[in-house]
């Protein structure tokens, strides 16, 4: 199959899944590659339209075992038998049913899946789970991941074979944790408009930086990441509950897991 342009789709608030696909794409080696950024609301309302001639890799971070909500509809996508790539990127956790999910969604939108892959990087709300990663380790295997998809792709000469991934559905129930981040200093804010533009469902006012929707809120934590100076969290009458949460998460997810790909 010659394929004549790879696109690259992403959600990544925090760099990490951009990051894993970055490797991935640098791996699969096509001359022209499209970059998409779905954290981008003018990005998803255009629907992207793919070929047959054409690959598509999507990588969604893990939220509570399932792709982030936003995209749980659909994706944007319009798809030509166009062979598709699905990427998990979680915090040392478990991916559960996103792979799947995501998997799903791109056959609904007219793609094959001819690859899946499952890569851990540092988590989004608690760095001391996945800390480092992807580390050198990890960064091998996404080149060698996207090598792999290249090659396969190079050999295949008509129907692509069904793929199988782990999950499970019905999908495992999503459950936000209620603890959107607030602008806890509005002091010591440099009024850098960083976390304004970072959030992927602008619901902080790029005057003011403060929550407007936080019932909109994905607490994918872009935000508090992107802060300068750290004066966004969660607020202070929920940030002893957030604390200890995370830390019984990081007390069952000790043990290094490893990235998971399926050809």
């Amino acid at each position: 199959m010659d394929i004549k342009r790879l696109h690259v789709a992403y959600f990544s608030p925090t760099g990490t899944t951009e990051r894993t696909l970055r490797l991935v794409a640098e791996g699969f080696g096509c001359a022209e590659t499209v970059w998409h950024d779905w954290g981008d609301p003018e990005t998803r309302a255009l629907p992207l339209d793919c070929g047959a001639d054409e690959a598509l890799i999507v990588g969604m971070p893990v939220y509570y075992g399932r792709i982030p909500s936003l995209f749980h509809a659909g994706l944007p996508v319009r798809g030509r038998r166009t062979p598709f790539v699905a990427v998990a990127v979680y915090g040392n956790r478990h991916y559960d049913d996103a792979l799947l999910e995501l998997k799903t969604l791109g056959e609904q939108a007219g793609c094959v899946t001819t690859g899946a892959g499952a890569f851990v990087a540092q988590h989004s709300l608690n760095p001391d789970m996945g800390r480092g990663r992807p580390d050198a380790s990890d960064a091998a295997a996404m080149r060698g991941f996207g090598k792999a998809l290249r090659a396969k792709l190079d050999g295949v000469s008509g129907e692509v074979p069904p793929l199988d991934v782990p999950g499970n559905a019905p999908y495992r129930a999503y459950q936000p944790t209620p603890f959107a981040p607030a602008l806890l200093d509005a002091e010591s804010c440099l009024h850098c408009g960083l976390c304004a533009r970072v959030c992927p469902v602008r619901i902080i006012d790029p005057e003011t930086f403060l929550v407007s929707a936080p019932e909109r809120c994905l607490f994918c934590f872009g935000c508090v990441r992107a802060c300068p100076v750290s004066v966004r969290g969660p607020r202070p009458e929920a940030a002893e509950a957030f604390a200890a949460k995370m830390a019984g998460l990081a007390a069952r997810c000790t043990v290094r897991r490893d990235p998971e790909t399926f050809l």
